[in-house]
């Protein structure tokens, strides 16, 4: 084989020839790869060259492809060379979450488009029965993608020549810690083989499977360049629990933040409670959280990538998963003996529903939302680390985007006693200060943003009337309609949908569930109430519009409005103006 190291890493896809196969450098130009990132272009070669590799590089830099591409090459030139007619398994690759485990086997799946007979791939992770499975893995498939539980159960072959473990900062905290550790140590693997370990960030889980898992290996650190970590404008609001419904409401109701938008919250509840607020005023909005079934969830995530929805309310359950500072699990060990009657409740609720949903769901990590303009942590996340990947799923690719996130005070935590409390939301400020360090350590900085909130008063009525329409009971009746309905879904998706893909465009996910009260005078923002922008010195009069009557000028106390434009570029080189340009100062 050519030597790899001769590819220019700064050249196109083309300059791959002399190691690509032709059949997989078309499949890439028909997915629009047409330049490697810089992850690519390192690992590629190396790949190529049998090395181990442990690589660390930002989300959305191109890690997926990073391994996939070597991974399908080394299969085609093993075909090539082998005279046998056996077929083994020669790849497995582990993921934390069914997301992403999804993902992987579609981008897989576009990249075998011409060389579909020589490799082939299967997805253990899907929600097919555990026999269909097996039946899948006794064809020995070229590829098997699968978490590390459903691997462990479905392992028989020591075939696999290449092992892939991506988001590996992460695949210990999804529950799989055992189940890793008995697939290196049960003699399932064989004595000599590659292994890939990918990851957005070093911790100690990655070390420890650093040890396990490879031999001598290549270690790449990729930091992004200035040019590309500036493309992410990150801000924060400090208020109280109750003005989060109301910001959030004015933001999107005014459409202050234009294209798609990924709205965090802590849990299942809050997902029904924001999408049942919004509705209330005619805000179409999709929930995506553990206990939808697996195929309405990618459903939801293709026809969001598609542009049909443009705001999802994601639950990012990484709490249960302990997900937390090391600082912030020492702070909740020393506050045991103080937790409250509210925490207490907060314990009950959380036995209560122990057990329920996808243990190996996961959003904020891997899973590629294409194009999203805005993320918007409406709770904050426990860790510094969540938040990287929260933000990391807008400004991908060069493109620009930014983050708004709400930070409640621990003055203000739990006085609204309509909201409630989350209770991971007390220590909002201490994980504030920990995400504003590391980011300022990554280049990047957080800046507090303060509303005016003289001009957003106007709304509190309504959004007061709204609130109260979305009782305990509401949310549980919510909570279990689309749980009903998706489960119809689902079914529809796995058996009908396969014969006719065309009526997918039929299925939605942002239907209202109308168990609370609506009332249609909410729909509508009276004139009146919409805030009048200053003229910016110097600038002519604009023409009377809607459009023109709103934006984020009025909701900012002073400042230079001509600050805060997004410099990254969007499709077809056009510089893109960030949807905040003004909000800052």
């Amino acid at each position: 084989m050519p030597d790899a190291r001769l590819v220019d890493s700064k050249a196109s896809f083309a300059s791959f020839s002399n190691v690509l196969d032709a059949r997989l450098l078309r499949a890439l130009a028909d997915l629009g790869f047409a330049r490697p990132t810089l992850v690519q272009s390192k690992a590629i070669p190396l790949a190529l060259e049998n090395r181990d590799i442990l690589a660390r590089a930002r989300t959305g830099s191109g890690k997926t492809a990073a391994y996939c591409i070597p991974v399908v090459q080394k299969i085609l030139n093993n075909t090539a060379a082998s005279s046998s007619d056996s077929q083994s398994t020669r790849a497995l690759i582990l993921v934390p979450t069914r997301e992403l485990s999804e993902q992987i086997s579609a981008h897989l799946r576009g990249l075998v488009t011409y060389c579909d007979k020589e490799v082939t791939i299967a997805n253990v992770s899907s929600g097919t029965t555990h026999h269909l499975q097996r039946t899948l893995l006794s064809d020995k498939p070229d590829i098997v993608v699968a978490t590390p539980s459903k691997a462990l159960a479905l392992l028989q072959s020591k075939a696999n020549t290449t092992l892939v473990i991506d988001e590996a900062d992460l695949i210990l905290s999804y529950g799989h810690d055992e189940d890793v550790r008995q697939i290196f140590s049960s003699g399932y693997l064989p004595k000599v083989y590659q292994s890939f370990l990918m990851s957005a960030t070093m911790t100690d889980d990655v070390e420890q499977l650093k040890g396990l898992a490879l031999r001598s290996p290549v270690i790449l650190k990729l930091e992004e360049d200035e040019d590309e970590a500036a493309n992410l404008t990150q801000y924060s609001v400090r208020c109280s629990e109750v003005d989060k419904f109301l910001l959030i409401y004015v933001i999107l109701k005014l459409r202050l933040i234009k294209g798609k938008c990924i709205i965090f919250v802590n849990d299942v509840d809050r997902c029904y409670r924001l999408k049942l607020f919004l509705e209330q005023f005619s805000i179409k909005s999709c929930v995506l959280n553990s206990e939808l079934p697996l195929n309405s969830r990618y459903h939801v995530v293709q026809e969001f990538n598609k542009g049909v929805y443009e705001y999802i309310i994601a639950s990012d359950e990484s709490i249960k998963k302990g997900e937390q500072d090391v600082e912030s699990e020492e702070e909740d060990a020393a506050e045991t003996k103080d937790d409250n009657c509210d925490q207490s409740k907060s314990r009950k609720r959380k036995h209560r529903h122990k057990g329920e949903g996808d243990k190996e769901y996961g959003v904020t990590r891997g899973v590629d939302f294409v194009d999203v303009s805005c993320v918007v942590n409406f709770d904050l996340p426990p860790s510094s680390r969540s938040y990287t990947h929260r933000v990391g799923r807008t400004a991908r690719a060069g493109r620009s985007g930014m983050s708004l996130s709400f930070v409640v005070p621990e003055k203000e935590w739990g006085k609204n006693k309509v909201v409630g409390c989350v209770e991971s939301t007390k220590k909002d400020e201490k994980i504030s200060a920990r995400i504003e360090a590391e980011q300022a350590a990554r280049g990047s900085k957080i800046k507090e943003y303060k509303f005016d909130m003289k001009q957003v008063e106007a709304f509190r009525y309504r959004m007061e009337d709204a609130l109260r329409a979305v009782t305990r009971s509401a949310v549980r009746e919510a909570r279990i309609k689309e749980l009903k309905t998706e489960i119809l879904n689902s079914d529809k998706l796995k058996a009908h949908f396969e014969d006719n893909p065309l009526d997918l465009e039929y299925l939605r996910h942002d239907k209202p569930l109308h168990p609370a009260r609506v009332q249609s005078h909410m729909k509508h923002v009276p004139k009146y109430m919409l805030p009048k922008i200053a003229p910016v010195a110097g600038a002519e009069a604009p023409a009377d519009s809607v459009a023109q009557d709103v934006g984020f000028v009025p909701f900012k106390k002073g400042g230079d409005r001509g600050r805060g434009r997004g410099r990254g570029r969007g499709r077809g080189g056009k510089k893109k103006s960030d949807p905040l340009k003004k909000f800052g100062r």
